[in-house]
């Protein structure tokens, strides 16, 4: 006799359920809205006046810097986000949890896509709160349109597929709760800090302004830019090509490395 959750739709949106509602820490979710605001108001502005109020470079248009940082803080708590997906791993097989779950009908492929799913509707849902907490610093700047709205949605997709794929990946690799902590915000500092999440590549050093570009961050925070002040050229349409090969291939190391974990 089958059941509702032999479905794999079903299945999947039962899992992002769970997830939604008994995985997630609650103070988490309230941090990750509550420091882009932070963020976005004193580093704005604070770094503003140390720019002498002058404007930077975004296509054919000049925007204020608190309004370049806070398209730039739309994907920066993206990545945050994705850290949830190792996250829950790692308390499932700890709690003994993970392995329920493959008893009951539901596979290890239904598993992951619920994960990479669960933080596409966090990114979504603090993408829409940041908006509105950062409209002050947008209004002037921002050209919303359907086609840029649109570029905006397509980085968070793609940028949950590829930073909870690499959560995936770390998590499984590390036989740790703490190894895996260490490892993740180390390798998410290098994707924040060396990304023109906070700061265009202008002016940069020519080696540190090539890691920029070998950085995925830094084409999901320039499409967002792109789509937020309606600045779409055709590297934008580059970048939109780079990044989705590169978290294809991203989710498919990671799909291997689910299947492969030892219980």
């Amino acid at each position: 006799m089958k059941t509702a959750i032999d479905c794999p739709v079903n299945a999947v949106l039962v899992l992002i359920y769970r997830n939604l509602v008994a995985s997630i820490d609650k103070v988490f979710l309230v941090w990750q809205i509550v420091f882009p605001i932070i963020y976005i108001f004193i580093a704005g502005y604070s770094y503003s006046a140390l720019l002498g109020g002058q404007g930077l470079q975004i296509g054919d248009t000049s925007v204020p810097y608190p309004a370049y940082l806070a398209a730039g803080m739309i994907g920066f708590n993206m990545m945050n986000s994705s850290t949830v997906a190792g996250s829950i791993i790692w308390n499932d097989k700890r709690n003994g949890m993970f392995l329920q779950i493959l008893v009951m009908p539901f596979a290890r492929m239904e598993y992951i896509i619920g994960n990479i799913v669960t933080i596409m509707l966090m990114g979504l849902a603090s993408a829409g709160l940041i908006l509105v907490a950062g409209t002050p610093t947008l209004v002037g700047s921002a050209q919303p349109s359907v086609v840029g709205s649109m570029y905006v949605l397509y980085a968070l997709i793609i940028g949950a597929i590829f930073f909870g794929s690499i959560a995936i990946i770390i998590s499984t690799r590390l036989k740790s709760s703490e190894g895996f902590n260490v490892i993740v915000n180390s390798v998410f500092l290098f994707f924040s800090f060396v990304s023109t999440a906070f700061y265009p590549t202008q002016g940069v050093p020519g080696a540190l302004g090539t890691a920029f570009y070998v950085n995925p961050l830094t084409y999901i925070v320039d499409i967002t830019r792109a789509g937020v002040f309606n600045q779409i050229t055709a590297f934008t349409n580059i970048e939109v090509g780079i990044i989705a090969a590169v978290s294809a291939a991203t989710f498919f190391l990671a799909t291997l490395s689910m299947l492969r974990m030892r219980i």
